[in-house]
C-alpha cells in the first residue's frame, strides 16, 4: 500500500516477530509478537533481507542487519513499522468541536511545519500522527480521537476468553495482573475489563491471533486455547520453550497434532531457545554422536568405549600370555583365540560341550576372529584382553573424588542393579563399598557426548540432588546434561538405539524424542503394544509410523530382554540346599512358577533343572545358599 507517513510504499508481513524496542510509528505502542499484522517498508522487503520471504529466525537479527543490508535503504526505512489497524486508519473523520468540519490524520515525519502542531490538545502527548483542523489550532491524537468518537457502551464486546460478561476497552495505561499473560507491571497499554467481575487483560492479549505460524514451529500452525483442552489432562504438560509445567488455567498456545505446548507469554517473547532454533551437530565432530544406529551398533560402542578407558591405564606392548585375576582367583587366565579354545575344548573332559563366546566383565559378545582374549575354559570363564586389564580402582573427580573399586559376585544368580541405568547385572561392576555399583559401560561412557535430541554438548555429571531425565522422566544423580539448558539424560536412555527391530512388527521402530516426529499427523493418543497403556509424549517412545505402533522404551525392553543385556546366562550351579541336580541360569521365557515360593517367572532369571523340568527363582536361590 501507498501511505503518506512514509516515503516507499509499505508491504503487509502477516509473520514478523518483535524485537525490543519496536514500536508503531503511529500510535507509539510497543510491538507485540502475535499482536496483530505489521506494514513495513517494501524498500527493506524488496531487498536482500525480504520480510516476505526470509526465514522467521532472521527478524530475531534485525538489529545486526544495518552492515550488511545491500537493498541502499536507510535506517529509517528499516525502522519504520506500522500496526495494521493504524496504517488503515481513515484519513478523515468529523471534528467533535464542529460538526460540518473534518479533522484531517497527518504526520509530524512527513510535513515541515510539524513543531507546529506535534502537541495533542486533549492529552498533551507528543505524538507522530494526529488528526488535525485545517488551520492546525485543533489537534487530537489517534487514542483521544479514537475515545471522544465512541461512548463506553459502544466499546463493548465479547471476548472468547469471557464468554460471561462483555468486556469494556480501557484507553488509559493501568497497572494490574494480566489474566491472559499472568504479567502485572506498568504497561503503556490499553486494556479489556470485564464491569461486572474482576476478569482483566491487556489490549494486545486480548488481539492476540486464535493461530500463528510460529517460527519455532513451522509444521503446523499453533492454536490460542484460553485453558488446557481436557484432553491433555491425562499427564502433566511441559512448555517447549522454557521446560516449565503448563498449567490447566492459562492462556496457551498449542498444535494439537504434535502435542507442541507453549506458554502464551512465551510465545510472545523475542527470546526463542537455542535448542530450538538451529542443530549444532556440524560443530562437534570430534565428539561421540548419539543415537547409534542400532542395538548391535550400541553394543560396538560400549566395547569401544571400555577399551578406550582399559588403554588409558595398560599398554598393549606388555600384554602377557597368562594373568592371575581376581575376577577368577581358582585358576590362572590364559591369552586365546577361537581356534585355540575350539582345541582345549575338545581336550577338556571337564568342559562344557556349549561355551558361551561373552565376556564375564562387560558381558558383550566375543569376537569369533583373530583377536586374542584371556579364558578359564574348565570353568567356562572368559574375558576380553581390554576387560581384563581394567585398573582394580581409580580416583575420579566425578564421584566426588572417592575411590571405585573393581568388584565381581561369587554367585552369577546374584544380580545387582547400577546406579547410572538401574538395569541390573552380573558381571564385573565398579563401587565405593557404599551405595555405588557402576557396569563397566557406564563407568566406560565418554565424559562428553553429543546426542540428536538436544544440539548442545552434554557433559558427565554427578548431581547433589537428583535431576529428571529428559527421556524418562526419572530422578537420577548419573547423568549426561547441558550446562546451558538443564537438560538431563540419564545413562541408560542416551545408550537407546535409533531403531530397533521386533518380531511383532515388520518394521524398524524408531526412536521418538517428541510427538512432532511422526511423519503422518497423529491427533490420537499414542498407545503401547505391550502395556495397552497411554504413552505420555512429553518423554522419549518407540514408534513405526506405516504400523501406527508405539512401546514404552522399557516396555520394548522387556519384549527384546534388552533389560538383562548385562547379565549373562549359562552359568551351572549345585547345592545339595537347592536341589539334588545340578542347576542352570537361565532367563524364562514360558509361563512357569518357582518350585519354592510359586511365583510366577515369566521373562525372569530362574535356576532351572531340566530333568526335573522346575525352576527356582533369584530370591529363593539366594535365600538357601
Amino acid at each position: 500500500m501507498k501511505h503518506f507517513g512514509h516515503q516507499h510504499s509499505l508491504i503487509l508481513n502477516e509473520n514478523y516477530i518483535a524485537k525490543a524496542r519496536d514500536t508503531c510509528n503511529g500510535c507509539l505502542e510497543e510491538i507485540v509478537s502475535c499482536k496483530s499484522f505489521i506494514y513495513s517498508c517494501s524498500s527493506i522487503s524488496n531487498g536482500s533481507i525480504s520480510t516476505k520471504t526470509r526465514d522467521p529466525f532472521d527478524a530475531l537479527i534485525r538489529s545486526f542487519i544495518d552492515e550488511t543490508n545491500t537493498s541502499g535503504a536507510d535506517t529509517d526505512c528499516d525502522k519504520f513499522l506500522l500496526h495494521k489497524t493504524c496504517a488503515e486508519l481513515p484519513q478523515k473523520i468529523e471534528n467533535p468541536t464542529s460538526p460540518n468540519a473534518f479533522l484531517v490524520l497527518f504526520s509530524q515525519l512527513a510535513t515541515k511545519e510539524a513543531h507546529t502542531f506535534c502537541y495533542c490538545n486533549v492529552c498533551s502527548d507528543e505524538m507522530p500522527w494526529l488528526y488535525c483542523s485545517s488551520d492546525f489550532k485543533f489537534r487530537i491524537c489517534v487514542k483521544c480521537a479514537f475515545l471522544q468518537l465512541h461512548s463506553l457502551e459502544d466499546r463493548q464486546f465479547e471476548h472468547a476468553a469471557h464468554s460471561k460478561h462483555p468486556l469494556a476497552l480501557i484507553l488509559r495505561p493501568s497497572s494490574f495482573k494480566c489474566d491472559a499473560c499472568k504479567v502485572k507491571k506498568d504497561l503503556q497499554d490499553m486494556s479489556y475489563k470485564c464491569s461486572k467481575c474482576q476478569f482483566w487483560i491487556h489490549k494486545s492479549c486480548g488481539d492476540a491471533p486464535t493461530s500463528f505460524q510460529f517460527p519455532f514451529h513451522q509444521k503446523h500452525p499453533l492454536f490460542l486455547a484460553f485453558s488446557l483442552p481436557k484432553i491433555y489432562h491425562k499427564f502433566t504438560q511441559y512448555c517447549k520453550l522454557c521446560n516449565r509445567t503448563i498449567s490447566r488455567s492459562n492462556w496457551l498456545y498449542y498444535c494439537p497434532k504434535c502435542r507442541f505446548f507453549a506458554h502464551f507469554q512465551c510465545t510472545r517473547s523475542s527470546q526463542i531457545p537455542d535448542r530450538l532454533r538451529y542443530s549444532e551437530d556440524g560443530k562437534y565432530p570430534n565428539l561421540v554422536h548419539l543415537p547409534a544406529a542400532d542395538e548391535s551398533s550400541v553394543d560396538v560402542l560400549v566395547q569401544k568405549f571400555i577399551k578406550a578407558m582399559s588403554n588409558e591405564y595398560y599398554d598393549d606392548k606388555i600384554i602377557v600370555s597368562t594373568i592371575k585375576h581376581r575376577d577368577h582367583p581358582e585358576h590362572r587366565l590364559e591369552l586365546i583365540t577361537i581356534n585355540e579354545l575350539n582345541d582345549k575344548k575338545d581336550a577338556a573332559a571337564a568342559a562344557d560341550d556349549d561355551i558361551p563366546l561373552s565376556c564375564d566383565g562387560c558381558v558383550k559378545p566375543i569376537e569369533t576372529d583373530s583377536n586374542q582374549f584371556y579364558g578359564c575354559v574348565p570353568c567356562n570363564h572368559f574375558l576380553h584382553k581390554y576387560c581384563a586389564l581394567l585398573p582394580r580402582g581409580f580416583k575420579e573427580e566425578l564421584w566426588q573424588t572417592r575411590w571405585i573399586y573393581r568388584e565381581r559376585s561369587s554367585e552369577p544368580c546374584n544380580l545387582f542393579f547400577c546406579t547410572a541405568c538401574g538395569d541390573p547385572g552380573n558381571g564385573t561392576f565398579f563401587t565405593d563399598h557404599n551405595h555405588i555399583k557402576l557396569h563397566i559401560g557406564c563407568v566406560a561412557l565418554p565424559k562428553t557426548i553429543k546426542h540428536e535430541a538436544h544440539p548442545h554438548p552434554l557433559d558427565q555429571i554427578y548431581a547433589y540432588y537428583k535431576c529428571q531425565c529428559k527421556a524418562c522422566g526419572d530422578d537420577r544423580r548419573y547423568m549426561h546434561g547441558c550446562k546451558s539448558c538443564s537438560v538431563h539424560i540419564c545413562d541408560g536412555c542416551i545408550m537407546y538405539a535409533r531403531t530397533v527391530n521386533h518380531r511383532w512388527d515388520s518394521h524398524p521402530l524408531r526412536l521418538i524424542y517428541e510427538a512432532g516426529m511422526v511423519m503422518t499427523d497423529h491427533e490420537h493418543e499414542f498407545n503401547c503394544e505391550y502395556c495397552s497403556n497411554d504413552i505420555d509424549t512429553n518423554w522419549w517412545f518407540y514408534h513405526c509410523s506405516v504400523c501406527d505402533l508405539s512401546f514404552h522404551p522399557k516396555c520394548l525392553s522387556r519384549l527384546c530382554y534388552r533389560q538383562y543385556s548385562n547379565v549373562k546366562f549359562g552359568a551351572n550351579i549345585f547345592s545339595n540346599k537347592l536341589h539334588p541336580h545340578s542347576l542352570t541360569f537361565v532367563l524364562n521365557k514360558r509361563f512357569r512358577r518357582c518350585k519354592i515360593c510359586g511365583k510366577e517367572q515369566l521373562n525372569e532369571p530362574v535356576l532351572e533343572c531340566a530333568p526335573c523340568n522346575t525352576i527356582l527363582c533369584t530370591s529363593c536361590s539366594l535365600s538357601l545358599v
